[in-house]
């Protein structure tokens, strides 16, 4: 994002840069004109819509597909865990390419098209890899994340460079919310490919179809990624800390704070979150039409209040929308004990969409608020390990437990039958983020000025801004929305 402004921490010495410069005899790089920088969010628009339905009809399923070839609970864990620790390892070594290559496109492309080709060691498992094909899962999936963590320092640091920080909220709202309607749109698509796919009896061509396009998908933003302008990368010698310094000095600043509140997050969500899938299928018993449609409702409600989050961002702060957000974030797994019901579930991921949609957008505008561009690729990568060994964590300690989990629970003469005993990691997640979220919210300090925040005047903003989006997203979808729901309702009858 074009950064016109700086606002630098108060007494970090490892974060505090004012400038930066090369060295005199350094030949000055081109600088990309406005209409090539407007040029170019267009094309990460793009970018991110098919990278979105690569997600969407790629990403999604692999949890159903690991349930497809019969994982375990504890494998289904590793599958969340290991793959994302590896991948978030990887980015030091992007940042280190970086710093000498000083070409962010190169290792952007060299990271997404890593990840297109894992795609085919994917989709080949039920035909090739018959013996033990979870773990080559696991495998396939570990590549894949690797390529994208490759990515992601550079990138964060490319659009850091091209979005205007007083307009950063309403850009990646609107680019989001594009990427919610692709993501919509391959989530359905994926769903009835399954569906019809396991009334052939052929699920493994279904997901093969599926892999598929998301091979082509990715392709496809690789391809708007090599036409994005990139301005000139400087990073100063004094720019760059190693793992250490930041554990020693920048722990105990804004931003250290900021990484650790994420990455305490992130191990209480994945306490449970590997678990959603096969709770739904599983013990449920949902279809994969049902599954998608449980999926699509989070995509949905993301889709109509992100722009209003956008707006709350850049006026109110980031910092605003993650104490909302994240006193909600206990919220959702709470709900999870109390139905089962197919329609109650996706008003619960509806919920789930909202909160963790503004959760989402105000984490990732945080860092390019609090990081100067100088450690921005850096510091993307000491952000993202956080999240991965928090995310190891939880999830180890979810496949951990759920096997000595009883399923039901005694207290006293009272004894209450579970659905499953991933019930009790529900409450055990919603536990945590509730104690995470009061520990480190009030420690968080906005980055940037902002208005005050006023509570009276976020609601009837907030719900003027959703009467309105919604009014135009359902004049626009109601009609394809109200086809789905008939079609499936019509599957649900046979």
């Amino acid at each position: 994002m074009l950064y016109s402004q700086q606002f630098p921490e108060v007494g970090n010495t490892v974060y505090d840069v004012s400038s930066s410069s090369v060295p005199h005899s350094a030949p000055a790089p081109r600088v990309p004109s406005e209409p090539q920088i407007r040029q170019s969010l267009l094309f990460s628009k793009r970018d991110g819509v098919w990278a979105s339905v690569m997600s969407g009809i790629g990403e999604s399923y692999l949890g159903a597909f690991a349930i497809f070839l019969k994982a375990t609970n504890p494998q289904i864990a590793m599958l969340a865990a290991f793959p994302q620790w590896l991948g978030a390892s990887f980015q030091f070594v992007s940042v280190w390419l970086l710093h000498r290559l000083k070409n962010r496109k190169a290792l952007i492309l060299t990271g997404v098209f890593g990840q297109a080709l894992s795609w085919l060691f994917v989709l080949a498992i039920p035909f090739v890899f018959t013996e033990g094909p979870v773990w080559w899962l696991i495998g396939a999936v570990t590549v894949y994340f690797m390529a994208g963590h490759f990515a992601s320092p550079a990138w964060n640091s490319l659009m850091g460079d091209l979005v205007d920080s007083n307009r950063r909220g309403r850009y990646f709202g609107r680019r989001n919310r594009a990427m919610s309607v692709a993501a919509f749109a391959a989530l359905c698509v994926g769903g009835v490919i399954l569906h019809r796919a396991e009334q052939m009896g052929r699920v493994a061509l279904g997901f093969a179809v599926l892999f598929l396009v998301a091979l082509l998908a990715r392709f496809a933003s690789a391809y708007y990624v090599s036409r994005m302008a990139e301005p000139p990368y400087t990073a100063a010698a004094e720019d760059r800390f190693s793992l250490w310094q930041f554990l020693r000095d920048g722990r105990h600043s804004n931003f250290g704070r900021f990484v650790a509140y994420i990455a305490f997050i992130h191990f209480a969500v994945q306490v449970s979150g590997p678990f959603i899938a096969p709770y739904l299928l599983r013990d449920l018993h949902f279809t994969y039409l049902e599954f998608m449609f449980a999926t699509a409702a989070t995509v949905v409600a993301q889709f109509l209040i992100l722009p209003g989050w956008g707006r709350f961002c850049d006026r109110f702060g980031n910092k605003q929308v993650l104490t909302l957000t994240g006193l909600l974030l206990p919220v959702i797994p709470l709900l999870w004990l109390c139905t089962t019901n197919f329609y109650l579930i996706l008003v619960i991921q509806m919920f789930a969409g909202v909160s963790w949609s503004g959760f989402s957008l105000a984490m990732g505008n945080f860092i390019f608020d609090t990081v100067t561009p100088p450690k921005r690729a850096q510091c993307v990568a000491v952000y993202n390990t956080s999240n991965a060994v928090g995310t190891v964590l939880g999830a180890s300690l979810g496949g951990l437990l759920i096997p000595w989990l009883p399923n039901v629970v005694r207290l006293g003469a009272l004894h209450v039958p579970l659905v499953s005993n991933i019930q009790i990691l529900f409450l055990l997640s919603a536990v945590l983020r509730l104690a995470v979220s009061i520990r480190f919210l009030p420690l968080i300090r906005e980055a940037r000025p902002v208005s005050p925040f006023l509570a009276r005047e976020l609601t009837v903003k907030f719900l003027i801004v959703t009467r309105e989006t919604g009014a135009r997203v359902f004049g626009r979808i109601g009609r394809v929305l109200t086809v789905w729901v008939l079609v499936f309702v019509g599957q649900r009858r046979d």
